[in-house]
């Protein structure tokens, strides 16, 4: 009970604190090295102050400090504190898109089906706890902010079609009446379910304590067993 209400706490400040605008503020992209620089601490600053003490502990002012540029300098290369969000938001996208990208959702060797459910799972577990911190910081965000919210559903789609993609030359030995349906119910119950620790935590729904590794086994488990048994 209390977990939850801290969050509608939490909710309530974001939405003092945020500004959701739709307006298409944009960056001035920085043309020389200098200003390139810069641009990169900025952002580095802003990731990680994100990173450590959520949206919550995030100002303006500390990102300059930690950048070692003038507050002015910030505003006026992103415009506004939502801007500046939505870009190292999108810069992270990136980097997801470019870590879950290839041969890491591929199994690359031959393999049994249940092996490649195995590595395709983890994977996408790693991704998100490897950015666990400032992920969820960005998916409260994204709550209230359209423009995180559509990238955020654009990223985890095309994840989506990769995990599929990956498991579609097993169909044949998967246990179940419509296997396009199957792969889709199994990307969801892996993403949803690892999404929501990344966001609450590990005891916002039980009381039972289950970290992110033993949920990752068992979500291996769950979803092996359900198309293959």
């Amino acid at each position: 009970m209390r977990i939850r209400i801290r969050f509608c706490v939490r909710i309530a400040r974001l939405r003092q604190s945020l500004s959701v605008s739709t307006s298409n503020a944009t960056v001035r992209p920085p043309k020389q090295q200098r200003s390139r620089e810069s641009y990169e601490r900025v952002l580095d600053a802003a990731h990680g102050l994100l990173e450590e003490n959520g949206f919550e502990g995030f100002t303006v002012q500390e990102v300059a400090a930690r950048a070692g540029v003038s507050v002015g300098a910030i505003y006026e290369r992103f415009g506004n504190k939502e801007t500046l969000l939505r870009t190292v938001h999108e810069r992270l996208m990136d980097r997801m898109a470019a870590f879950d990208s290839g041969e890491h959702l591929s199994p690359g060797e031959p393999a049994t089906a249940a092996e490649v459910i195995g590595v395709l799972v983890r994977r996408v577990a790693a991704t998100m706890g490897t950015h666990r911190a400032v992920l969820r910081a960005f998916m409260h965000l994204g709550a209230l902010d359209e423009v995180m919210s559509a990238r955020g559903s654009l990223e985890s789609i095309e994840l989506s079609r990769r995990f599929k993609a990956a498991l579609r030359p097993f169909a044949a030995e998967f246990r179940v009446s419509d296997p396009e349906v199957a792969l889709d119910v199994v990307f969801r119950l892996t993403y949803s379910t690892l999404a929501r620790q990344v966001m609450y935590g590990s005891r916002f729904e039980s009381d039972t304590e289950l970290g992110y590794e033993q949920l990752t086994d068992e979500l291996v488990e769950v979803c092996a067993a359900y198309l293959l048994r």
